[in-house]
């Protein structure tokens, strides 16, 4: 090969493996990028899922929380978390939203979202006061009935809350019982008479009185068909409970506890505690439940008769029986029903979830998106 075409076959081979160098350097350039994007891209997502169970946590010591996060430091990145209350699938849900952040900032900036539907709690339409009934209804001994706003321990929350009683029949006030509530912005001190204004009697009800512990909640329309609860209750999701014998019951209740008896069925001299959903109910409607002895149940209790309160119950009472027995002496002793619409909302959040233990860890979230 004489000199000119060796020098010719050098500088091919020089520009070919200069060619070679560049596109492994190009290469090796894009991957450490690719790499990168993906590194930034991973911590983000960590950073919102980390932001949502967060969330979530916060959420199972106070169910009313909605206030979030903005921009806080977490994990080499920042966290924004927003709650709305919306509803999936036709139920109540409280929506998480967590935007994880990472290069805050940098024109590297990279965001990911994750999304978390949580059962929330709601009042139901059907109960208009502390104490809302199909019946006449009579109160005797020391029976306090408050529908003035409390707490789910129970302690008083001045300024909101509902009427005393609701009915759409009589009452008939006796003994040392007293009833208050709040009515147009003014709390009213439980008092013997009860104010006017939170005692509702002989009232109408516009498209006919419940008939059912699910039409209670608002029926289909708000995800709740018939028999809904009484699914939940026999599938013991969250501590619920299925009975026709109620000695079978175990305390205490959690999630929702649904006892049927037969008709004309009574239920006696009951323990309470616990929380949730108690309901005591059959077809005919006139399962009943009397001397409520002792225990402190916190949620709502949807009953046919309800009879003799004698202890605690902090949340709500509604009462299906058109025809109670005893002309539905709802209490004569020494009890207390006090409104309370973070144990209500609790209660009805919490329904049919894993996490309706409210403790810690348990969510019950029924949907998560990244």
């Amino acid at each position: 090969m004489g000199g000119r075409a060796l020098i010719v076959t050098l500088l091919g081979i020089m520009v070919l493996s200069a060619s070679i160098f560049y596109s492994i350097t190009r290469s090796s350039e894009d991957l450490m990028k690719n790499v990168d994007k993906y590194y930034l891209r991973q911590s983000a997502q960590n950073i919102a899922q980390s932001g949502a169970n967060l969330a979530l946590r916060q959420l199972a010591t106070d169910r009313s929380w909605r206030t979030g996060f903005t921009l806080v430091d977490m994990l080499d990145g920042k966290v924004t978390v927003r709650l709305v209350d919306t509803t999936f699938k036709t139920k109540y849900v409280t929506k998480i939203v967590s935007t994880g952040i990472t290069n805050y900032g940098k024109s590297s900036e990279r965001q990911e979202t994750s999304i978390a539907y949580l059962p929330s709690g709601f009042i139901p339409a059907a109960l208009k006061a502390a104490i809302t009934t199909n019946n006449p209804i009579r109160t005797l001994g020391n029976l306090t009935i408050d529908g003035r706003e409390h707490g789910a321990d129970g302690s008083l929350i001045p300024g909101s809350g509902t009427l005393g009683i609701w009915t759409t029949k009589t009452l008939s006030q006796s003994g040392s019982s007293k009833i208050g509530g709040h009515f147009s912005g003014v709390d009213y001190v439980p008092a013997k008479p009860g104010n006017a204004n939170i005692i509702a009697t002989n009232s109408t009800w516009p498209d006919g009185y419940p008939g059912s512990p699910d039409s209670v909640l608002g029926g289909t329309s708000q995800g709740f068909p018939e028999g809904t609860l009484k699914s939940i209750a026999q599938s013991g999701i969250g501590g619920s409970q299925y009975v026709t014998n109620p000695s079978l019951l175990a305390a205490p209740f959690r999630g929702v506890t649904y006892v049927e008896l037969p008709s004309g069925g009574l239920w006696q001299s009951m323990d309470i505690t616990g929380s949730g959903i108690l309901i005591v109910h059959n077809s005919a409607k006139n399962a009943g439940m009397k001397n409520l002895n002792s225990g402190t149940f916190r949620g709502l209790v949807i009953a046919d008769d309800v009879v003799h309160i004698h202890t605690n119950i902090d949340g709500g009472l509604i009462c299906l029986a058109p025809s109670p027995s005893e002309g539905n002496c709802i209490g004569n002793g020494n009890g207390n029903m006090f409104y309370s619409s973070e144990a209500i909302s609790s209660a009805t959040g919490n329904a049919g979830n894993p996490g309706a233990s409210g403790n810690g860890s348990d969510s019950g979230v029924i949907a998560w998106w990244e």
